[in-house]
């Protein structure tokens, strides 16, 4: 199974240059994750964030907003 996933243009480069003969970006990324551990423990660390609260109810507006071109 694969998934995309959108990344800045600067992460892409840096992973591209992370890449040796053979890998594929999927390596790249679980070779880094090895590396620095589990990201679990990250796992709900903003969830209490103002911030975090604002960036929903401004999206959740914007997309109330939105319609949908044919």
């Amino acid at each position: 199974m694969t998934k995309n996933l959108a990344i800045r243009e600067d992460v892409y480069r840096k992973l591209s240059e992370a890449k040796r003969q053979g890998d594929s970006f999927s390596d790249v990324i679980e070779r880094i994750l090895e590396k620095r551990g589990s990201l679990l423990s990250l796992w709900g660390i903003l969830a209490d964030s103002r911030v975090i609260a604002q960036i929903e109810d401004e999206t959740r507006k914007i997309r109330k907003r939105a319609t949908i071109r044919a």
